[in-house]
């Protein structure tokens, strides 16, 4: 990856704004995850140096919060949520409904789609949760899960499925499926 001028100094200007380099770290992997859509070993190596971190402490970020990718995702980027309240829901079926729908395997890359299981979205209330992009969908029931990808479908095709602008709020919407009463 080559990091430009313009990312450098937006980084910079972001690490500014921390008394201590390290605690800009999640800001500036937000930074790298947009611009490039997943880390390589040189924007690891980059943003190790830039905080005056170790690659490995910057690899175990990456590793753990499922917001970073060390490989190129798809266009749709789809989170469906295992944590127990939405496995409760129903979300482990509906995943294997979205890969049967979408013929993307689970925790894989097929054509525009990433399709993979993340540990909460945090609005466990509303399971099962997922989460396309930067979209937050909940109660998504397994058997509407061809509805689901109809609406993401029209979606991505608006154009509203897009990531965020940098650093924008990330929306919310509720998909008209039947709701949990567990």
């Amino acid at each position: 990856m080559e990091i430009t001028q313009e990312l450098e100094k937006k980084c910079d200007e972001i690490i500014a704004q921390y008394p201590k380099k390290k605690s800009a770290a999640m800001m500036t992997m937000h930074l790298i995850q947009e611009e490039f859509g997943y880390f390589d070993d040189s924007a690891i190596q980059f943003v190790a140096r830039k905080l005056e971190m170790s690659p490995i402490e910057v690899y175990g970020m990456l590793s753990f919060y499922p917001m970073f990718s060390d490989k190129p995702r798809g266009r749709i980027h789809i989170k469906v949520c295992r944590t127990l309240s939405c496995a409760m829901a129903g979300s482990v079926k509906l995943a294997h409904e979205l890969e049967r729908k979408l013929r993307c395997p689970i925790g894989k890359t097929s054509g525009i789609y990433t399709l993979e299981f993340v540990e909460c979205l945090g609005n466990c209330v509303e399971g099962p949760n997922v989460q396309v992009n930067d979209k937050l969908f909940s109660k998504v029931a397994p058997e509407d899960a061809d509805k689901f990808v109809e609406t993401i479908t029209k979606l991505d095709g608006e154009g509203k499925l897009a990531p965020a602008p940098e650093f924008g709020e990330p929306s919310g919407e509720k998909f008209d499926s039947p709701e949990y009463k567990g």
